[in-house]
C-alpha cells in the first residue's frame, strides 16, 4: 500500500502498537529520531518507528525497538528484518519488532535467525482485546493535545535565536537513552542558557520543562541502578568524571590536571624560597588549580543523587515515574482528559506524587526558570490508588 492511504494506514499501525507498549509498562516515543555526528554536525539518519523504555525491579533499562509497516505479502519483508537488526545494533536496543499487516513463514525463519520479533496485524489485535479499557489517544501517542503544542512549540522555537535547537533535540530525544553525566551536562548549559533572560513563550516552555524533566528522572533511574554495581559514591564519582572529561570511566585527563597542579605548585614554592633567600618579601597568592578549571560538577550533583537513591529504594513506584510524567505533563497540563482513564489509576498513587516532587525540586535547582512551569503538578490528584510509601533520603 503507497501514497496517503498507505502512510495513514502505517500511522495507525504505529499509534496502535505504541498504546499496546505503553499499556504493557513502557514509556513510548513514536517516531524518535537517529542521529549521529560526524565533522563536528550531528544528523538524523533515520528515525525509529516506535521506542519503547522500560526498567526492571533493578532500575536497569530495558530498549525496544518496533518498525511499522502497512505491506502486505513478502515484498521487503526479508530487507527489513536484516536493516531493523542493524538498526536495533547502532543504537543499542535490547530488542526490536517488525509489525506488518501479514507476515510469512520464510519472514519468520529469518526473524528467527537474527533474533527479531515479527507481528502480523492480527497478532496485534489479540493483543489489543484485553486493552479495552485503555484509551484510544493520550500524552504523545495519537491525536492528541501533545500533538498539536509540539507543532506550535516546533515554530516557536525557531524564532528563539538564544535557545541551541541541538540541545532542545538532545533533551527532547536522545537524553532518553543517554548517560547520566550526559543529561547533566545539557541541564547545566540549558541553565546557562535560561539565567541569560531569553524568556520561553508557551506551549514551548511547558513541553520543554515536560522533556527535562523526564529526561532528568531517567538518568536518575539509570544512576539508581548504577548503585547496585558501583555504590552510590562509586556511581557520583563516574557522573563527576564524566562532565569533567566526557569518559565516566577514564581517570587519565584529571590524574594529568592534578599532576599539573602539584608541579606547579611545587614551582611556586621554588620562586618564593628563592625571593626570600635574597631578601625579599613573600607575597602570598591563591594558586590557580588546573583540576578546578576543568570541574563542571553541578553545585545539585548531591540533589541529584538523593533522587537516585530514593528511587533505587522504591523502585515499584520509581520505574513507573516516566508513565506518570508522560501523563501528567503531557496530558494533564495540556488540557487532555484521558490521564483521568481508570486504566491510569496505578500511575497516580500518592508516592508518585512523592517521587515526582523530589524530582521537580531537584530540577528547580538544575534549571529553576523551567521547573516553575511545572508547579501546577502538585495540585493533581494523585489519590487513585494505595501504595508504600518512599523511604526518607538518609541526607535529611
Amino acid at each position: 500500500m503507497t501514497g496517503k492511504a498507505g502512510k495513514a494506514k502505517g500511522d495507525e499501525l504505529e499509534r496502535r502498537f505504541a498504546r499496546a507498549e505503553f499499556a504493557d509498562g513502557a514509556l513510548v516515543r513514536v517516531r524518535h529520531p537517529v542521529t549521529q555526528s560526524a565533522g563536528g554536525r550531528t544528523r538524523t539518519v533515520t528515525d525509529i518507528d516506535v521506542l519503547s523504555i522500560d526498567f526492571d525491579s533493578r532500575l536497569r533499562p530495558h530498549i525496544g525497538i518496533s518498525e511499522c509497516k502497512s505491506t502486505r505479502g513478502q515484498s521487503g519483508e526479508q530487507d527489513r528484518l536484516l536493516w531493523l537488526r542493524g538498526l536495533q545494533v547502532l543504537v543499542g536496543a535490547d530488542r526490536s519488532a517488525l509489525v506488518r499487516q501479514t507476515v510469512t513463514e520464510a519472514g519468520r525463519g529469518v526473524a528467527r535467525h537474527i533474533g527479531v520479533d515479527l507481528f502480523a496485524s492480527s497478532e496485534l489485535e489479540r493483543r489489543e482485546q484485553v486493552l479495552e479499557h485503555v484509551p484510544q489517544h493520550f500524552a504523545a501517542i495519537g491525536e492528541t493535545a501533545f500533538k498539536e503544542a509540539s507543532a506550535a512549540a516546533d515554530q516557536q522555537l525557531k524564532r528563539i535565536g538564544d535557545l541551541p535547537a541541538g540541545l532542545v533535540s538532545f533533551l527532547r530525544h536522545e537524553a532518553l537513552l543517554a548517560d547520566p553525566h550526559k543529561v547533566l551536562g545539557a541541564l547545566l548549559t540549558l541553565d546557562e542558557v535560561t539565567r541569560t533572560g531569553t524568556v520561553l513563550p508557551n506551549p514551548l516552555a511547558k513541553l520543554l520543562a515536560g522533556h527535562v524533566l523526564q529526561a532528568l528522572v531517567s538518568a536518575a533511574l539509570r544512576a539508581g541502578g548504577r548503585t547496585d554495581t558501583v555504590g552510590s559514591e562509586g556511581t557520583r564519582r563516574e557522573i563527576e568524571q564524566g562532565l569533567n572529561t566526557g569518559d565516566p570511566h577514564d581517570r587519565q585527563i584529571l590524574r594529568v590536571a592534578d599532576m599539573a597542579d602539584a608541579l606547579l605548585r611545587e614551582e611556586l614554592v621554588t620562586i618564593h624560597q628563592a625571593y626570600r633567600s635574597a631578601g625579599a618579601p613573600s607575597i602570598e597568592r591563591a594558586v590557580p588549580s588546573v583540576r578546578e578549571a576543568m570541574s563542571q560538577t553541578p553545585t545539585w550533583l548531591a540533589n541529584f543523587m538523593d533522587l537516585a537513591e530514593r528511587l533505587r529504594r522504591r523502585s515499584p513506584i520509581a520505574r513507573q515515574l516516566p508513565q506518570t510524567i508522560d501523563l501528567a505533563v503531557f496530558d494533564a497540563l495540556l488540557g487532555g482528559e484521558a490521564w483521568k482513564a481508570p486504566a491510569f489509576d496505578q500511575l497516580f498513587a500518592r508516592d508518585h506524587r512523592q517521587a515526582l516532587v523530589i524530582a521537580v525540586d531537584c530540577l528547580s535547582k538544575a534549571v529553576p526558570e523551567l521547573a516553575k512551569h511545572l508547579l501546577p503538578l502538585k495540585d493533581l490528584p494523585f489519590d487513585r490508588s494505595a501504595t508504600a510509601s518512599l523511604s526518607q533520603s538518609k541526607h535529611q
